[in-house]
């Protein structure tokens, strides 16, 4: 009986936190120095930190591209352009198109995945608090 009871808060306090900070994320990618799943998690990590709540009809987009500077060598340096852009459907007569509601690039240069995620979440921090 006490092991049913210790559940049901920490079950009703996972519910509250898969409430919280909803939205639908669409990426692109081109970029050896960070895998899909790795840019996903930044994305949300910053979407929870910042307590981003979008309704059903928008979508936070964000494409991430890199570009070798100079020749391939160990310890090559990419060129990175991270965009993000929060969306919003709209109704344009018999379809449906997305429209910016806002939108934010950060770029520069790394030799490693690390610093282009942190680049990534100061971009949709401060794309967040452009206040949509």
């Amino acid at each position: 009986m006490k092991k049913a009871l210790m559940l049901l808060p920490l079950a009703a306090f996972v519910a509250g936190a898969a409430q919280a900070g909803t939205y639908a994320v669409v990426q692109e990618s081109e970029c050896p120095l960070v895998s899909a799943s790795e840019l996903s998690k930044a994305i949300h990590n910053a979407g929870l930190a910042t307590g981003l709540n979008l309704s059903k009809d928008m979508t936070l987009r964000a494409e991430l591209r890199c570009a070798l500077e100079g020749k391939p060598a160990a310890g090559a340096r990419y060129v990175y352009t991270f965009r993000a852009a929060i969306e919003k459907q709209l109704a344009d007569g018999e379809g449906m198109r997305w429209a910016p509601v806002a939108q934010l690039t950060g770029f520069g240069t790394a030799a490693a995945g690390a610093p282009v995620l942190r680049q990534v979440q100061f971009t949709v921090r401060d794309l967040i608090r452009q206040e949509p």
